[in-house]
């Protein structure tokens, strides 16, 4: 078993070290830029947010903000090709109604004192223009003279169209057009060459011709550009460096998952970076419960044993490549879980926030400083809420991932759980090395942990009375789900066995069938007796279509019906 007592001590001490690399230089500086994005699910209503207004944006000390609108698809084209869009049309018309919109949160950002960068897909375009010039775009690659000539054009109806525009943050290595119905699109670029093309028109046409900032994101899938540094290298160092051109770069080593280390491609290179943070894991409950991310991102999270590289945002304060922090306070995957209160998304993007204005501080005294003024604890409540999202950190850890074998990292994400068919290779495993029982005794250890936090939200009194009913509730919520992930694991690793083995562990099986339905009927009610309730996650897993979003497939609720009917 995972020594529980170690990790914590390490998780609880490590903001000495980061403190004690700054006391011998100067104080460091507040970071020049804090972006923050709502991202809404592709092809579904916007979410209600306080992160969607700049003036809360800039209250809590954001300078930009990064709406996902379509700016590139109110761009008719007039100039390139009169006739690509024609007026009229009902494509011209939703451009227009796009255009207005936009127009509308520019106006809206700048009274608020932010600059705003859309986040903008490329390359995306209008189906008509797109079959005129089929045959001239071919495979959209950025090689192509037609493609650069389409991406050019496009640059210059973006900025015509929206000059008070602060600049735009560029996405890559997914293309959804859900919300878009008359475009379409895939990125233009794959090889680090083809990233260079793209990046110098980039520079010349934003950056240098129209004095307007590239954010530049580096995701992608694959040991690529967003997490190899050879590649990443051999990308960007071609490219003239520019006080307007800037990388974004996702802190983790691939998705917003635990247990991956932190990106090594941030850091490196010739030119400013900022990172971006996911406040509401869509991996790990959206915000449903209590997941408490900010502390191992500022200062290091206990499993990360990288020596001699940056493992957290604290390591690169003094390098001058890392030029600020851009946070998703809301969004990130699909479906659900969908929250009615953000209470915990908000407070990974307050602590994030509140330490790149003041960086020298540590995490720890930030986040007190929050929950005494900006929460309305006492000093003692503040302590107990302390543990709580610590220990969710814990609890997360230990339930969704496992320390004894390779588990895939997305066998539950967003609303969805996996079953035997995501987990059959980490069981093989586990068996193959002889850890079974301590896979088990890790879950049971997480669902302990999370009847702690539980017990711990009864004993807090914040100065809305509003939170403190919904911390209890999202804490209820995290021990029964987390509850159904331990009973839902032994089921079916013991099922496993069984069927291996052709002899089923009935009087460990049985009795861990009936408290998994007991969970779902708890959770059930829960969320019929709690508004502020998110929506429960589903007993099956899901199946991606492209262009199209996620549709259910047998998955944990399917596995254990299985065993069900076979021992009962």
């Amino acid at each position: 078993m995972r020594n529980t007592l170690f990790l914590v001590l390490l998780f609880l001490l490590s903001p000495f070290a980061g403190a004690f690399s700054q006391a011998a230089g100067k104080a460091p500086r507040p970071l020049s830029l804090l972006l923050d994005m709502v991202h809404d699910n592709p092809g579904e209503p916007h979410q209600i947010t306080a992160f969607r207004d700049p003036r809360f944006l800039k209250k809590w000390g954001y300078n930009a903000q990064v709406p996902r609108w379509f700016v590139q698809c109110a761009v008719t084209f007039d100039s390139f090709d009169p006739g690509a869009v024609p007026k009229g049309s009902k494509a011209r018309a939703w451009m227009d109604k796009e255009a207005a919109r936009v127009k509308a949160g520019i106006a809206a950002a700048h009274a608020a004192g932010i600059a705003v960068y859309p986040f903008t897909d490329i390359l995306v375009i209008p189906v008509s223009l797109y079959k005129k010039y089929k045959k001239e775009i071919g495979d959209w690659n950025i090689r192509r003279p037609m493609v650069q000539r389409i991406v050019e054009a496009q640059i210059d109806g973006i900025f015509r169209r929206f000059p008070g525009l602060d600049g735009l943050v560029l996405r890559f290595g997914e293309t959804y057009l859900q919300d878009t119905p008359y475009h379409c699109g895939r990125s233009p670029v794959r090889s680090p060459e083809d990233h260079t093309l793209l990046l110098k028109i980039l520079r010349r046409e934003v950056c240098v011709k129209r004095n307007k900032k590239i954010f530049y994101r580096t995701w992608d899938f694959g040991n690529r550009f967003h997490v190899n540094p050879k590649f990443y290298r051999a990308a960007t160092d071609p490219v003239e460096p520019h006080p307007n051109l800037f990388f974004s770069i996702k802190h983790t080593k691939g998705d917003f998952l635990r247990t991956l280390p932190f990106n090594p491609t941030i850091g490196i290179g010739r030119h400013r970076q900022i990172v971006e943070v996911q406040c509401q894991r869509e991996y790990e409950g959206k915000g449903a419960h209590p997941d408490y991310i900010a502390r191992g991102v500022i200062e290091g999270f206990p499993e990360y044993r990288d020596a001699g590289r940056p493992k957290c945002l604290r390591d690169l304060l003094g390098n001058p490549r890392f030029a600020g922090i851009w946070t998703w306070s809301r969004g990130g995957g699909w479906r659900g879980p969908y929250i009615k209160n953000e209470f915990w998304c908000a407070l990974n993007a307050r602590i994030l926030s509140m330490w790149a204005l003041d960086p020298a501080k540590s995490e720890a005294e930030i986040f007190h400083r929050y929950a005494v003024e900006g929460l309305g604890l006492s000093e003692a409540e503040a302590g107990l809420f302390r543990k709580l999202c610590l220990l969710s950190a814990e609890g997360v850890l230990e339930g969704h991932y496992c320390a004894y074998a390779g588990v895939p990292l997305t066998w539950t994400r967003d609303q969805y759980m996996g079953g035997v068919n995501r987990l059959r290779g980490t069981f093989r495993a586990l068996f193959r090395r002889n850890r079974v029982e301590e896979a088990l005794a890790e879950k049971k250890e997480a669902a302990a942990v999370w009847e702690q936090i539980e017990a711990l939200s009864r004993r807090l009194h914040f100065k809305d009375p509003a939170t403190t009913e919904y911390v209890r509730t999202s804490c209820a919520y995290g021990r029964i789900k987390y509850g159904i992930f331990h009973r839902g694991w032994e089921i079916m690793l013991l099922g496993w066995l069984g069927d291996k083995s052709g002899r089923y562990d009935k009087a460990r099986m049985v009795p861990a069938i009936l408290d998994y339905h007991r969970l779902w009927k708890e959770w059930k009610a829960l969320r019929a007796s709690h508004p502020s309730c998110a929506t429960i996650y589903s007993p099956d897993y899901c199946r991606f279509v492209p262009q199209k979003g996620m549709f259910p497939a047998p998955g944990m609720g399917t596995s254990v019906e299985h065993y069900r009917k076979k021992i009962m």
